[in-house]
């Protein structure tokens, strides 16, 4: 009985089994990558954590980890397991360019161009740091210091396309245009018709309206991909910018039935217009709203269409219902309000322009036609010196709009006893301080002049209106009275013979072209 359990315990030990050897931290890392270069994120991720488990000074892990947290998007967690990386191995450039690279994705831009900084700090020769800074420095408009950083990764591999890219965009910034040329002809040397680069650098040159380069490498791309809508569309827009209006229609008009048409009959209708092809312009921008009438663009460019080449009562339709249909544009109720104040119809033009005021308070357009309204609706005259007070307020770089309200305080000083000029000419000298060659402002100053017996100055006013825009005729009657007053007859008598030479030619039409013109800018 005293040997019993002695025996019992060696013949339990015997039929126990031998225990695993426990995989080190090395090798559960190699497993982790193993999965990670198979995509298998959620086994590499236990593989990492285990591999620190055994081992939480091993840095590779915490980037292993930070990694598939990128992969997943979570850039908060990436941060956290590349700054512990970073903090294990303080001289480890490749971890400090991935926390980097997590901040540029995050687009806390100074911590990134900090880091990469630091990258190269590190490790002067690593250019993936170069050319992320470059990328940072487009990001910040700061094309002269990224064209510094891409020329960098240039140099050390002449051939990198991205970093050629990205010269060629700073290029393109810069104005460089004989430079931009010439590093377009190299990427087209590198690049095969095949490669959806070079249709990225055709859209790049076209953005930057380098349209006849654009075009250039839109032909060769189309050789890989004839059948291709978005080539085809792009080279049609770059035949329409470049003035090949014949080229750009014939380009459409493949793609007329495919499920875009909507944009391609749009550009059609722009050709169309350039080729003085109005009514199959106007047919073009109608097809546009049949295909897609909850697009605000196709409804806005066909009702602004109407007003050029039909009639302001068809437009007038036409902007109305994009009024009712859009509750929220601002165009449609300056484009309504253009065509009504152009029928005559004064008090709907100033509602629907007092409606776009509210709705988008810094749109130049709507103070323009809102000046022009202001002396045709006597009741609506203080709500529109409101609205010009408010915008005023903002500081806005807007001559049009210092000269109204210039305007609107001189017909008030006509209305008074004082006749106190004083407000009308401080907002006419802002207007001319922001453009110096404004006839139409040289003009009212010379009118007030006059008005206060400074016929001396009046006359030297009137003559910049003139020298600014000769054709003016309001000028030239002007200076014609000054001149009379000053016993000038001469010079009066010729100035009023020119007053009635553009007289005829002056009027309805002239203004039915500022107001068109006006709105050409809202076109998208």
């Amino acid at each position: 009985m005293l040997f019993l359990f002695p025996l019992l315990m060696v013949a339990s030990l015997s039929l126990a089994p031998l225990e695993e050897k426990s995989p080190t931290a090395e090798e559960l890392f190699f497993r982790a990558r193993q999965h990670f270069e198979n995509q298998e994120w959620e086994k590499a991720w236990t593989a990492a954590t285990k591999a620190l488990e055994v081992n939480p000074h091993l840095a590779d892990a915490e980037v292993m980890l930070g990694l598939i947290a990128t992969v997943q998007a979570q850039f908060n967690n990436a941060e956290k397991h590349f700054l512990r990386a970073v903090s294990l191995q303080p001289q480890n450039d490749q971890a400090q360019g991935y926390l980097a690279s997590t901040y540029l994705q995050q687009k806390r831009y100074t911590e990134a161009s900090h880091g990469f900084e630091k990258v190269l700090r590190l490790n002067p020769r690593n250019q993936a740091a170069n050319y992320n800074l470059g990328l940072i420095a487009l990001v910040q408009e700061k094309p002269a210091e990224a064209l510094t950083y891409f020329d960098r990764v240039q140099r050390a591999s002449p051939e990198d396309v991205p970093a050629l890219t990205g010269i060629l965009e700073c290029q393109l910034l810069l104005k460089h245009i004989a430079e931009s040329r010439q590093m377009t002809t190299k990427l087209e040397g590198l690049l095969q018709p095949q490669d959806p680069r070079l249709f990225q650098i055709a859209t790049m040159l076209a953005f930057h309206q380098q349209y006849d380069s654009a075009v250039g490498i839109l032909e060769r791309v189309r050789q890989a991909y004839p059948q291709s809508y978005d080539v085809n569309y792009n080279l049609a827009l770059g035949y329409l910018r470049s003035g090949r209006y014949d080229q750009a229609t014939q380009t459409l008009e493949p793609l007329l039935g495919q499920p875009k048409a909507a944009e391609a009959y749009s550009l059609l209708a722009q050709a169309k217009e350039k080729l003085q092809l109005r009514d199959q312009a106007i047919l073009a921008y109608q097809k546009t709203t049949e295909l897609e009438p909850g697009n605000e663009d196709y409804r806005y460019d066909n009702a602004y269409a109407l007003l050029q080449f039909v009639s302001n009562e068809v437009a007038m339709t036409a902007f109305s219902s994009g009024a009712r249909d859009f509750p929220k544009s601002w165009r449609m109720r300056v484009g309504l309000g253009s065509a009504n104040f152009l029928a005559g119809e004064y008090t709907q033009a100033i509602q629907a322009l007092l409606e776009a005021a509210k709705l988008e308070p810094t749109a130049k357009v709507t103070y323009y036609l809102l000046g022009k309204a202001y002396e045709s609706a006597a009741e609506w005259q203080t709500a529109i010196r409101e609205a010009f007070k408010a915008y005023l307020m903002s500081n806005p770089q807007d001559p049009w709009a210092y000269y109204h309200y210039g305007n609107m305080f001189y017909l008030e000083a006509q209305a008074e006893s004082t006749r106190d000029y004083q407000d009308a000419k401080a907002y006419l000298k802002t207007a001319l301080s922001l453009n110096p060659d404004f006839a139409e402002a040289h003009l009212q100053m010379g009118m007030i002049e006059q008005t206060e017996g400074r016929l001396a100055a009046s006359v030297q006013s009137l003559e910049k209106a003139i020298r600014a825009n000769p054709s003016l005729p309001a000028a030239h009657y002007r200076l014609g009275l000054v001149y009379q007053r000053l016993g000038k007859k001469e010079k009066s008598k010729g100035e009023f013979d020119l007053f009635e030479k553009l007289k005829s030619g002056a009027g309805t039409a002239q203004e039915r072209q500022a107001v068109i013109q006006s709105l050409s800018e809202q076109k998208k």
